[in-house]
């Protein structure tokens, strides 16, 4: 079948998520917090989806894998991506 076992390339790492009332400002505020960091990344490696769920707005932000860098500061959400520490809630 065509297409079938194409190499489609890594999938972007989820590197902050951010859901519910608020999200908008708390990824705001973790963009200013890392702004150095990704700044210094390509803008096609960088990918901010919206959504919802229901009522509930989601914000997610993936890197690509090649040019993941070091120094990120974690997501305000526990458990919201591999790898990075939660950042405590300012509630």
């Amino acid at each position: 079948m065509p297409g079938e076992l194409l190499f489609i390339g890594r999938r972007p790492k989820l590197v902050a998520s951010f859901a519910g009332p608020g999200a908008a400002g708390r990824f705001a505020e973790w963009r200013a917090a890392n702004g150095n960091v990704l700044g210094s990344l390509p803008a096609e490696a960088v990918r901010v989806e919206y959504g919802r769920a229901g009522a509930e707005r989601l914000i997610r932000v993936r890197i690509e894998e090649t040019v993941l860098p070091q120094g990120l500061e974690g997501p305000d959400e526990a458990g919201a991506a591999e790898g990075l520490p939660p950042r405590p809630s300012a509630a």
